[in-house]
């Protein structure tokens, strides 16, 4: 007969009842905090620092982690879950945050093509609350919207191969799939805004040089095909046969392009397709993944935190951080 105590859910934890269902009490905070828009939050940080002296000194970024514990010890017996995790990194919060939004995104993507049916309830209401979010946040900044498109199809495409052999209700499984359709209607609808005659420069006003620049830049090539296609002055500096080339030695390796690349005889000049390289390297290897900012674990205190924010170790010595790709970060949870 199992025990039953003041809290038989999780020794140590409170839990209050909201809309979503039970939650622990320490992240329900957290959760109110993160979702209060950016007037009350500006609000809140400028009356706290009102009659400080050094206002810019006592008002630090916050800095989101989560001490990440694999295994049961006599200090701490519970172990840190993935709800958890996603809530006290922010990961929602991410998703609105443009040198985030990318590796967000991507772990995501993992998540609908390898780990849904295997989350729990909880963690399956937070990736589709973050799911919401990159959708509301693509159609405000006007960013992203193909990722984003191809996201709620993976997520559609996931919750039809899990309907039969997941966890949690199928009532809850319903309401995933509920909130997929409605997020689709939402971006299909939109329609983006031309922009007015204001006088100012376009891009297709640019150099040659510069657009070299920035096109080189992009980190996928869908973008830079989309851009071709809207003048004929970006037309003309996308299908460059040099630019491609600087997009294949940045993506792959030299072994990798070799397998493509036909070696010149001696004595001639052979002029290579670097676009028909880059599509052969690219279907074959994949594009390599380039974010802004990642997460990262410390290897002295175990925090999972955002690398560009750090966080706070509990090290006197300055701290190393180990990077983790989408598939790292996941793989620390037993799902």
């Amino acid at each position: 007969m199992p025990f039953l105590g003041q809290d038989w859910r999780s020794p140590g934890d409170q839990w209050v009842r909201t809309s979503e269902g039970w939650e622990k009490m320490r992240l329900w905070r957290v959760k109110i905090f993160e979702n209060l828009n950016q007037n009350a939050l500006a609000r809140i940080v400028r009356l706290a620092v009102e009659n400080q002296d050094h206002p810019q000194q006592d008002a630090g970024r916050r800095q989101p982690h989560v001490f990440f514990n694999s295994g049961g010890t006599k200090e701490k017996l519970e172990l840190t879950s993935l709800s958890e995790a996603i809530v006290l990194l922010d990961i929602a919060g991410a998703a609105q945050d443009l040198r985030r939004a990318n590796y967000v995104i991507k772990l995501l993507a993992v998540v609908f093509e390898e780990k849904l049916p295997s989350l729990s309830g909880t963690s399956q209401k937070l990736i589709f609350n973050i799911l919401e979010s990159i959708v509301n946040e693509a159609l405000v900044s006007e960013l992203n919207i193909g990722v984003t498109k191809d996201l709620l199809e993976q997520a559609r495409a996931s919750l039809h191969e899990g309907k039969h052999h997941h966890i949690g209700s199928p009532a809850l499984w319903d309401r995933h799939m509920e909130t997929v359709e409605r997020l689709s209607t939402k971006i299909n609808d939109y329609r983006m805004k031309e922009r007015d005659t204001d006088g100012r420069a376009m891009l297709s006003d640019l150099p040659p040089d510069c657009l070299r620049v920035i096109f080189a830049q992009i980190g996928d090539h869908k973008d830079v095909m989309r851009a071709s296609q809207t003048s004929t002055t970006l037309n003309e500096v996308t299908e460059e046969s040099a630019l491609w080339r600087k997009m294949c030695l940045h993506h792959f390796s030299n072994k990798q392009i070799m397998t493509f690349v036909v070696p010149a005889s001696s004595g001639t000049d052979v002029a290579v397709d670097w676009k028909h390289i880059y599509r052969r390297c690219y279907k074959r290897f994949g594009r390599r993944e380039i974010f802004a900012d990642m997460l990262a674990i410390c290897t002295h205190c175990s925090s999972i935190h955002w690398k560009s924010l750090g966080h706070p170790c509990v090290g006197e010595q300055k701290f190393q951080a180990k990077v983790l790709q989408p598939k790292d970060f996941l793989s620390l949870f037993k799902l």
